[in-house]
């Protein structure tokens, strides 16, 4: 079995991501399972050399390249990693589709329709693609991002602070859907100390400075920048903090939910995220996004409160990243064992 992967051309480029971080370890493991896998490279990469090209992220960019693996006769799989929004325009996109419209939404539904498998992350990802693109529920599989069991960190994140104290944590990339700016207007008049851990999206300092100003006047926030992921300060940062926030208006998944969790944390988050339908996360607190008093008071109230460490023995259990590479070995295996049946019709 012989696996290619590819995703959108900038994948790699940013400083962190869920996306990169979930295509790096799928690799690590199928190797580690003797599975041969690859990165496409258009410069030399034949398509026929392979039983299988798994897309990672549903855009555009992928099109010309699932419909010629689909017209050689190779199998394609898409992990569509999509905000779960803009139902109605999809809806109306699907509507016109037969007009002579080369729409994104147009170019998104061919994808899925010429898909043999489709991954989502979460139950509800998997309703939005099957009522808005009109996609079978038997081409669709929900196979969970994975997490990686840590040790307790150390205290390398007191020495970029300067000195001990107890915090909030933010971990991601600075822009308006992340909500960084409603935990500054939420927390500047508390006692609480919040540690942001992240920079701008893509070079766009404009959310980034806004949240600078926001926070000018009040020493108890502290920008400290992008840290790489496998650093241990980013490690020493979750376990000693209090509270690990996650504010998003949407996100696909969450990872760093996960995260904080397996950490050992406790999490408050957005009650919008869909990752919350997972059993496994019964014992975060949630807040509305868009209300910064709800986003106050759940704070307050969870950082006086004891950690949940059912909460990380629960994260251990579902999200390890052992049970995510066997499904998504069962499926490859699925969609090879179809074509090679398809090989005797």
């Amino acid at each position: 079995m012989k696996i290619l992967i590819d995703s959108y051309s900038t994948c790699m480029q940013n400083d962190s991501g869920g996306v990169q971080i979930r295509i790096k370890k799928i690799m690590e493991l199928l190797k580690e399972k003797n599975i041969i896998v690859d990165y496409f490279n258009k410069f030399s990469t034949k398509l026929t050399d392979y039983d299988i090209l798994h897309i990672f992220s549903l855009n555009i960019e992928n099109y010309t390249l699932i419909k010629y693996a689909k017209e050689i006769g190779l199998k394609v799989i898409i992990s569509t990693v999509i905000p779960i929004k803009y139902g109605m325009k999809i809806d109306f996109y699907r509507h016109i589709r037969k007009l002579p419209i080369p729409t994104t939404y147009r170019i998104l539904y061919n994808s899925l329709q010429l898909a043999d498998k489709i991954i989502v992350e979460t139950p509800r990802e998997a309703t939005f693609i099957s009522e808005h693109y009109k996609i079978q529920s038997r081409k669709v599989i929900i196979i969970p991002n994975g997490i990686e069991e840590t040790q307790k960190g150390n205290k390398e994140i007191y020495d970029l602070l300067g000195k001990e104290y107890k915090y909030i944590l933010q971990v991601g990339r600075f822009d308006k859907n992340k909500n960084q700016l409603n935990i500054i207007k939420a927390l500047k008049d508390t006692y609480l100390d919040v540690v942001f851990i992240g920079g701008p999206k893509n070079g766009d300092k404009t959310y980034y400075k806004k949240c600078i100003e926001e926070a000018q006047g009040y020493d108890n926030f502290h920008f400290l920048g992008w840290i790489d992921n496998k650093s241990p300060i980013l490690k020493s940062a979750y376990t000693n903090a209090e509270l690990v926030v996650m504010p998003s208006y949407s996100e696909t998944f969450g990872l760093v939910i996960l995260e904080a969790g397996i950490s050992g944390t406790k999490i408050a988050v957005s009650s919008t995220l869909p990752i919350l339908d997972y059993k496994a996360l019964d014992g975060c607190y949630s807040f509305s996004p868009y209300k910064i008093k709800d986003i106050k008071e759940t704070i307050l109230k969870a950082v006086k409160e004891e950690k949940n460490e059912n909460l990380k023995i629960n994260i251990k259990k579902f999200f390890t990243w052992d049970n995510v590479i066997k499904k998504h070995i069962d499926c490859y295996k699925e969609v090879k064992d179809e074509k090679n049946s398809n090989k005797h019709i």
